[in-house]
């Protein structure tokens, strides 16, 4: 302890000192702090007196300015103002325009390179190729047909073909199960070409003259952009999906310009604007312009379109009274068209919301196969009508369909797709324009030139009229 007590020894005149000055240590402690925050304190009066001093150099030049601003009734203003609408007007019209600037099928045919019929039998099988393309693009394929599930199970045949009024569920063999399952678990979407009527109708051509073949290769194209449309709806949602049960679109189940998908009424539920039994249009599946009806023409039309000189009245297919109140004239070509899917519950509003968006799409400069390609974007469908039903998974329609486990909506639509002429007019056959009732004496632009500087009454239906609007 001693030993303890003399190691500790020197300490007692720091204890001494601090029993003495206790009563100091609070102060000390405070100017201690005091100087750590000085240094601090000083770099940010610092920094704020820059930032007035900037603040006021700012004010006095705003002021400055401002006394130095001219009015806006000065004629030097008034013309900055209006050359900056008029550039605004001159975008517009070339967004317009450049929305109805495509890539196309082939560029032989507008105009046609040749007099051979050759021709048009080439154009057949590039659309055709055109279409299995935008099929495999979404990895889509139908459900096993018949004759496949025969060879593939050993001459097995489905049991409810011939029950087609059946509700009630059927026996399925596992074997054909087993096929439909894997199916639906390789592709994203169940679809075909047949569906596309344009694909078949190509499939054994029969040219019956240089206009008619004309107007058959342009309305496939005009039809061939809108299937792509639908096409690139379909991707676009069921994009990362690898099997139909994790897709937002199930089936696509036709298109059509001519009536709605089904008319027998075997597999639909509800109502459309007009009655499912109305008959298909003779010939192709043309598509269904809407234009301004003239009463001293000739209400008639038969495949090869209008006598000439006079504007056929062309009424829409699907309904008396279209909601947009849209019909083509002087500056757009307006198309009806129908179309049904197959889409997650959830997804409904969705699905049909895409469909009205902007896409995009290419272009080759002046419609030549060797023009530059450009990248534009276009918005221009429409949807005029819609039809909800809930599909019932039971019934032999869907029996080699596997949708998967949640509920599925059949949605029914009727829509409008508009097309600004002074887009592809120039590329457009003179059948067709005859058949819309346009002069052929009209001074037309070329396809790339750039255009004038317009103004707002030289836009379509005025400036409120913006292709791709969607009333629903």
């Amino acid at each position: 302890m001693k030993k303890i007590e003399l190691s500790m020894g020197f300490l007692k005149p720091v204890q001494n000192f601090l029993k003495k000055y206790t009563a100091l240590l609070p102060s000390i402690g405070i100017v201690i702090v005091a100087v750590l925050l000085m240094f601090p304190t000083l770099m940010v009066g610092k920094g704020v007196k820059e930032k007035m001093e900037k603040s006021s150099g700012d004010g006095r030049k705003v002021s400055g300015l401002a006394n130095s601003v001219p009015s806006k009734d000065d004629p030097g203003q008034i013309k900055l103002s209006m050359d900056r609408l008029e550039d605004q007007a001159t975008q517009i019209e070339l967004l317009m325009r450049q929305s109805s600037q495509r890539e196309l099928i082939s560029y032989d045919i507008f105009p046609p390179k040749s007099t051979s019929s050759q021709l048009y039998t080439d154009f057949g099988q590039k659309y055709q190729e055109a279409i299995e393309a935008l099929v495999n693009s979404v990895n889509a394929l139908d459900a096993p047909s018949d004759s496949e599930i025969q060879s593939k199970t050993g001459g097995r045949v489905r049991t409810s073909s011939t029950r087609r009024q059946s509700t009630a569920a059927t026996a399925v063999d596992p074997m054909i199960d087993a096929l439909c399952l894997t199916r639906s678990q390789e592709i994203s979407v169940y679809a075909h070409p047949s569906l596309f009527a344009w694909y078949e109708f190509w499939e054994d051509y029969d040219f019956q003259g240089e206009d008619q073949a004309l107007e058959d290769c342009w309305d496939a194209q005009v039809a061939f952009w809108i299937y792509k449309d639908i096409i690139d709806t379909i991707g676009t949602m069921n994009q990362g999906s690898q099997s139909v049960s994790s897709s937002a679109v199930k089936r696509l189940m036709g298109v059509s310009f001519s009536s709605t998908v089904f008319d027998d009424g075997s597999t639909r539920r509800g109502t459309m604007s007009r009655s499912r039994s109305r008959s298909r249009a003779i010939g192709p599946d043309k598509p269904n312009y809407v234009i301004m009806p003239d009463p001293t023409a000739a209400n008639t039309m038969g495949r090869g379109g209008a006598t000439a000189g006079t504007t056929v009245m062309l009424p829409s297919n699907f309904m008396d009274t279209s909601l947009t109140g849209r019909q083509g004239d002087a500056d757009v070509d307006v198309v009806h068209f129908a179309f049904s899917v197959l889409v997650d519950n959830r997804l409904v509003m969705a699905f049909m919301k895409e469909l009205c968006s902007e896409k995009s799409h290419t272009f080759r400069t002046d419609f030549k196969e060797d023009g530059e390609e450009q990248t534009y974007r276009h918005n221009q469908i429409s949807i005029l009508q819609s039809d909800l039903s809930v599909v019932d998974k039971q019934l032999p329609e869907h029996e080699l369909y596997r949708y998967g486990k949640g509920a599925v909506m059949q949605l029914d639509l009727i829509c409008e797709y508009q097309f600004v002429r002074k887009g592809y007019d120039s590329i457009k056959p003179a059948p067709v324009k005859t058949l819309l009732g346009q002069s052929d004496d009209t001074e037309e632009e070329k396809p790339g030139k750039s255009p004038g500087t317009g103004g707002v009454d030289d836009f379509p239906g005025g400036p409120m009229d913006f292709p791709g609007g969607r009333p629903m």
